[in-house]
């Protein structure tokens, strides 16, 4: 079958090697599509986002790098965008002006509407992912997850993206400590986000990054979902969510034996449209 990545990141934003050394190693992996998806630019100082001025050249370069490698593999631009309640929302329109092959849509920084303090949910260390829930949510789990949730299908129905990313992040650094993924209360939320992208017929991701890089024991999202997600018929695709070359396909098999053994028939990737692949 067909083996592709359409979430990936690059020195233009937090990754570490060029637009065309990660092309390289996906046509050495032998990848038949590969996306770029830097982190769109942020209104804020930050290190993490491609910055706006660069954004021309990180276009320019794919275009390059597209012409350049065409009898090798089929290179897509994108990019991820956060939305951020009440600063990031216009993601639809931003894309368009860029003339992006489609669209990954995620959230890594939870804010309550009208307030300005937001919470960092990503990142390697889990002491910013505690200290965030103490200082913005007073220590509240359940309030800051219930605004995690609730952002993301106000995303869902403002952007409509083509891809949702790693729908579940919020668990990471939780590992267990402040709630289960088992409390109902939780599994409510997460079925709600999964019938709102259904009904904005989203592709969902299986994002292989936490598990290849120990920071969770399962993918973004987690096996009980991705089981989920077959009875309903919910799309999805594999994502790597790569931060440098070495990490293209990095568990990609095994996540299709996970979607294959809860039931999925077809996964999905873009290739000038979005096209099933037989499991």
């Amino acid at each position: 079958m067909k083996k592709f990545n359409l979430h990936s990141h690059s020195s233009f934003c937090d990754g570490t090697d060029t637009l065309e050394k990660m092309a390289l190693s996906a046509i050495d992996k032998g990848l038949y599509c590969f996306g770029f998806s830097a982190h769109a630019p942020v209104p804020f100082e930050n290190t993490f986002a491609l910055q706006a001025r660069n954004v021309e050249a990180y276009l320019s370069e794919i275009r390059r790098l597209k012409e350049k490698y065409a009898d090798k593999i089929h290179l897509y631009a994108s990019m991820e965008f956060d939305y951020i309640t009440d600063t990031v929302e216009d993601i639809r329109q931003r894309a368009e002006t860029y003339g992006l092959d489609y669209v990954i849509a995620s959230v890594h920084q939870v804010k309550e509407k009208g307030k300005d303090a937001m919470w960092f949910i990503d990142g390697g260390k889990q002491e910013t992912w505690d200290n965030g829930l103490r200082d913005v949510f007073g220590g509240d789990i359940r309030r800051g997850v219930e605004t995690f949730y609730s952002q993301s299908v106000a995303m869902i129905h403002k952007v409509r993206p083509d891809i949702v990313g790693h729908f579940d992040k919020i668990k990471m650094h939780n590992k267990e400590r402040f709630f289960s993924q088992n409390d109902s209360w939780y599994k409510d939320l997460v079925m709600w986000l999964m019938e709102e992208a259904l009904s904005e017929n989203c592709i969902c991701e299986v994002n292989t990054r936490g598990l290849y890089k120990g920071r969770t024991d399962d993918f973004f999202p987690s096996m009980m979902w991705i089981k989920e997600a077959a009875r309903m018929g919910l799309r999805m695709t594999i994502s790597t969510d790569c931060h440098k070359a070495g990490e293209v396909d990095l568990l990609f098999d095994r996540a299709v034996q996970a979607l294959k053994n809860t039931g999925h028939k077809y996964i999905w990737f873009f290739d000038g449209e979005w096209k099933a692949e037989k499991l």
